[in-house]
């Protein structure tokens, strides 16, 4: 099997890793926080991962700073990201999607709410997605290759309070603003192991959202025998159990290990990935690796080249392939046609094709395409991120 390479790896959350990451993958996710002059910044802890040697007197909590000062350190700021050509022309035109998750200041910061009234961030959330939604009208970007979603259950109400016409939801389990890792899975266990994944795809529903994000947990063994639900995962009977329970009902999982992607991808499950490292070109399972099977489908000729061709050559078909196979928004009608047909047949799709295709968009492409998408641009940094 071949192993990722040892180049030094791209920051996640830059704008140089997501436009790698778009160019490699189906689309793109990262966090998004405020900054004190009202900037938007990309950043995914609550506080600073910067070395103290770079920090020196700033704030620890990244919403204290000032937009100038973290560009400085080396974060990307929302507007860098969405106005890189790259990254514009993927979710504009070439059927890319954006995952962009909203985080929530530590209560602690002083900004948006304390420690004991969740709801009390609504109006600080109300800004964030009208902030971003400004940003990405003015690069043009369609609704329908974004979505916003965070770890707050409100999400939803407050996208109907200010009428906010782009997809948003919540993130599963919820988690809270604040603590370790295991506080976090602690506050989860709750809702991890007593809500079932019918009443959460049902739920989702109820809220206009078009797919349930939530932890790889639910699918994998031993955790998804833990909870007090029928056990599905990716491969056997849990699998078909959850196709049939589904009906083509997205999901996306995070994080999408490479040992589980094509397991999740036959699941029919998408998942954001920290694997984009473009020399690992082999599964574990021996297979040939294709990180856009969605936004550069293969057909049937191509995948039989993909399952019958040795190890040693499979950078080379990789390379072939990208070359030769045609990009979504570039097939005609009767290709996505066949494509579509062939994926609501293999996961179940409820949906009609005529709900499902829109004839005057070529480059769109259903929520239920099944993607592999890069978690904060091309994967997660060691930290701190900067030096």
């Amino acid at each position: 099997m071949a192993t990722a390479s040892k180049e030094k790896s791209l920051k996640e959350n830059t704008f140089e890793s997501l436009s790698k990451a778009i160019q490699l993958s189906d689309g793109i996710e990262f966090d998004v926080r405020t900054t004190s002059d009202e900037g938007l910044i990309l950043h995914h802890d609550k506080t600073l991962s910067v070395s103290k040697r770079l920090q020196k007197e700033l704030p620890d909590y990244v919403e204290l700073n000032q937009k100038s000062e973290l560009t400085k350190l080396g974060f990307s700021s929302f507007e860098d990201v969405i106005q890189d050509s790259v990254i514009s022309q993927g979710l504009r035109d070439n059927g890319k999607v954006a995952c962009i998750e909203l985080k929530l200041p530590h209560p602690s910061s002083g900004v948006g709410a304390g420690w004991f009234n969740s709801r009390a961030n609504i109006p600080y959330v109300e800004k964030m997605l009208n902030q971003c939604a400004e940003v990405l009208i003015e690069a043009e970007i369609p609704k329908h290759s974004v979505i916003f979603y965070g770890f707050f259950k409100h999400m939803s109400y407050v996208a109907k309070k200010i009428k906010f016409n782009w997809e948003v939801t919540s993130l599963f389990p919820n988690q809270l603003r604040a603590g370790s890792r295991r506080i976090n899975r602690i506050y989860a266990a709750p809702q991890f192991i007593l809500k079932s994944i019918k009443s959460m795809i049902k739920l989702q529903k109820n809220r206009k959202s078009p797919m349930l994000p939530c932890s790889l947990e639910y699918f994998i063994s031993p955790t998804n025998k833990l909870r007090l639900d029928r056990t599905y995962g990716l491969s056997g009977k849990p699998s078909e159990n959850l196709l049939k329970l589904r009906q083509g009902f997205p999901i996306y999982v995070w994080p999408g290990l490479i040992k589980d992607e094509s397991k999740l991808y036959n699941a029919g499950i998408t998942s954001l990935t920290d694997d984009l490292d473009p020399h690992l070109v082999t599964l574990p399972e021996g297979i040939v690796r294709w990180t856009r099977p969605s936004t550069q489908p293969l057909d049937i000729e191509w995948r039989t080249k993909f399952m019958n061709t040795d190890v040693e050559n499979h950078a080379n078909l990789i390379k072939e392939a990208t070359m030769s196979v045609s990009p979504w928004h570039e097939t005609n009608k009767s290709e996505r046609k066949a494509f579509l047909d062939e994926w609501k047949k293999r996961w179940y799709w409820g949906r009609s094709y005529n709900s499902i295709y829109d004839d005057s968009a070529s480059n769109k492409l259903p929520w239920e395409a099944v993607r592999i998408v890069g978690h904060r641009g091309s994967g997660i940094t060691s930290r701190p991120i900067f030096y």
